[in-house]
């Protein structure tokens, strides 16, 4: 009787992340598109000496608005997870490792917290209400893909009659 409410329960939360943590990418990744431009991105990969600046910055916000999109929607949700906790993780140990933890600091708070829910998504996936179920097909709580199919009922045996038995030896 709990098994199915926590499930819902579950579901519920995957859901509700995978919307605000989308809307947040999208929102991320078109703000340093449009707003900031890509050019400071640029400059942040560059002074930190990684190559192919634009090839990073580029990819990265291209990342944040399609995975974002694609979170929103519950598609393709333990990749993009994956993207995320690899993104987080690689920003904070290339430019924020050193600039103290709150954000509001310019730290890796915010980093580490997208790190974290991008590996419970790689963890849960999107849940029952994303579209990623119209791909693959969930497992239940074993790692069974498909369970087998119950024995068929056998119908209960007939009530003896002391007439109808035949005699014992």
């Amino acid at each position: 009787m709990m098994a199915p409410f926590l499930r819902f329960i579950r579901d519920f939360a995957l859901l509700v992340t995978r919307i605000i943590v989308g809307v947040t990418l999208v929102a991320h990744g078109w703000h340093r598109w449009q707003v900031t431009g890509l050019e400071e991105q640029m400059d942040i990969i560059a002074e930190v000496g990684l190559p192919s600046a634009y090839g990073l910055a580029v990819a990265t916000v291209a990342f944040e608005i399609i995975g974002g999109i694609l979170l929103i929607f519950g598609l393709a949700t333990p990749l993009v997870g994956l993207g995320m906790l690899v993104l987080n993780a690689a920003i904070i140990l290339t430019t924020k490792a050193d600039s103290g933890f709150y954000a509001h600091e310019n730290g890796w708070e915010y980093n580490a917290v997208q790190a974290g829910v991008g590996l419970i998504l790689l963890a849960f996936g999107s849940g029952r209400a994303g579209l990623d179920h119209l791909f693959i097909r969930p497992r239940d709580e074993d790692g069974v893909l498909i369970s087998p199919a119950p024995p068929p009922r056998q119908p209960p045996p007939a009530a003896a009659d002391d007439d109808t038995q035949p005699p014992h030896s």
